[in-house]
């Protein structure tokens, strides 16, 4: 299985821009240091942890995690929900 150029800068990218969220966010959590933003500030930093656990597949091939589809769609159903309560949280 070869990992092509596009698939490489898609995913540093992704991880990059995911890693700039994941700062404003957490930036702001310390600011304020309310539940809100902390919610926020997991859902974000679950996608990172995602996102740094799946880089070192594009520098060794044989490098593989054990994550079929339907984890990863889980995984990201965690954080999106965690987004989601840190948003209607009042």
């Amino acid at each position: 299985m070869t990992i092509g150029i596009l698939d490489i800068i898609v995913r540093v990218g992704l991880t990059l821009a995911t890693t700039f969220l994941f700062g404003i966010v957490f930036l702001a959590y310390l600011r304020l240091k309310n539940r809100k933003m902390m919610l926020i500030s997991v859902g974000f930093g679950i996608f990172l942890a995602h996102a740094l656990i799946t880089i070192p597949e594009i520098i060794n091939e044989s490098y593989h995690i054990a994550l079929d589809e339907n984890m990863h769609l889980l995984i990201h159903l965690i954080a999106l929900i965690f987004i989601l309560v840190g948003i209607l949280k009042d």
